[in-house]
Order: structure tokens, then sequence, then C-alpha cells
């Protein structure tokens, strides 16, 4: 059968859909005993007679000097073909549902007590909320009544233990704005925001739950809040 020299000798190099088949090759089809050894130029498993390796399954011949150089492999065209397929495949793999997740609320994660530095450079408007720009949003700004969606992580300001977060959930949460739907603060502090914004805001427990705890336990009474936002979009 036609086969494809891919390795060589030759001081030309590989083409780089080539090399990157070829590994995913060694991958596939290397024995998980054979021992790898390293020339400088590829990875190959080296046999018992160091002089070749063969993958029955896909048609795949290596040929070494003996010293785990490459001298050439071959590979018949289907083979090949199949090969550069699943090499694409796992070089171009979408990141799964959960990683898209970890990354969208990367921005929003707190450990521990907060510092006195994550707690400067807020701007204080006259109710006493306090908001610190971390992205300004491109997009529309919500008017009072209009349905939004908020992706949010919220902590308690006095030990910095997080007690809840719809990143978490992978949802953001839904709600008109404005219309008493939530606490005040966050009412006060989306309606200036700009879709695409993340805004980080230090709401005094007036402006939150006052002297109600809440969750039974998880927010206690009188907290002061701090809250990691995102406003996500808009509803017509």
């Amino acid at each position: 059968r036609r086969t494809m020299a891919i390795c060589t000798r030759t001081s030309a190099g590989l083409p780089l859909a080539a090399c990157l088949t070829f590994m995913a090759m060694i991958v596939f089809c290397a024995s998980p005993s054979a021992a790898f050894v390293n020339s400088g130029k590829m990875a190959v498993p080296k046999t018992r007679d160091a002089s070749a390796a063969t993958c029955s399954k896909t048609k795949m011949s290596l040929r070494s000097d003996g010293e785990g150089e490459v001298v050439s492999w071959s590979l018949d065209r289907r083979s090949f073909s199949q090969a550069a397929l699943g090499a694409a495949a796992l070089a171009f793999t979408k990141p799964s549902a959960a990683d898209a997740k970890e990354k969208a609320g990367a921005w929003a994660k707190h450990d521990g007590p907060f510092s006195a530095e994550e707690l400067s450079g807020f701007t204080t408007t006259p109710s006493g909320l306090q908001f610190k720009d971390i992205e300004v949003g491109t997009g529309p700004v919500p008017v009072p009544g209009q349905k939004i969606k908020a992706h949010y992580a919220g902590y308690l300001q006095a030990n910095g233990k997080k007690f809840d977060a719809s990143y978490d959930r992978g949802q953001p949460l839904a709600f008109k704005v404005g219309t008493g739907q939530v606490i005040k603060g966050w009412d006060e502090g989306l309606l200036s925001m700009a879709v695409g914004g993340k805004r980080v805001l230090l709401i005094p427990s007036e402006l939150a739950y006052g002297k109600r705890a809440v969750g039974g336990g998880l927010i206690p009474a009188d907290s002061v809040l701090v809250f990691y936002v995102e406003l996500v979009t808009l509803a017509a």
C-alpha cells in the first residue's frame, strides 16, 4: 500500500501537523511497559532489539538506529488521516461546562478575611453603599423595573466567609431591578452598572438584611456584606 514517509534524518524538519499526529500515535500505540528514550529530536519507544516498533492496529511502523533516534516511520494514508483527525480532536476539544463555569467566576473568588487593601478604593454613595468597579461594562444600563440577569458571589465582611454564589450553580439570578425584589444595596448598585460590568459592592446592614438573621444563620443579624456582581444581560 502507498505510504507516507514523515520523519527522516534530513534537517528539513517535520511539518507541524505530521509531528502532532506522530506524537498522538505514540501515545495511542506505544505499550505502557515500553521504555521511552529521548534522542533530542523525538521520544520513541525502545523495543528489546532497539530496532523497530510497530503499531499493528493503525499500520504504523517506526525504525530507529538502535540509540533511540528515529530514522523513518511510515503510515498508510487511511490510517494517517484517521490519526490526524484524532489529533485534531484532542487539540481542539471544547472546554467542559465545569471548566467554563470555573473560569467565569474566577474573578469573584475570595478566601479568608478581607485585607485593608481589598476594602479600600471604594466610592461611597449618599445612602452609605460603597462600590468599586473591577471592569466597566460597555452595554446598556438598566432602568428601574427592567428585568436583568446578574451573577454574584456574596461574602461576610467580618470574616470573609462565602454564603452564596450564583457562579457555583452556573446560573445568573434574574429579577426586576429597582423594584424591591432584592436587597436595597443590590437595587442601587446594579442600576448604575452597564451590561458586561463587574463590580464589588460593600453593603452596610441597613441596605442588606438589617437586624434579621438569614439563611439559617449563614448571614447573622447586622452583617455588612461584600458582593462581587456581574451584570450579564438585560431583558426586553
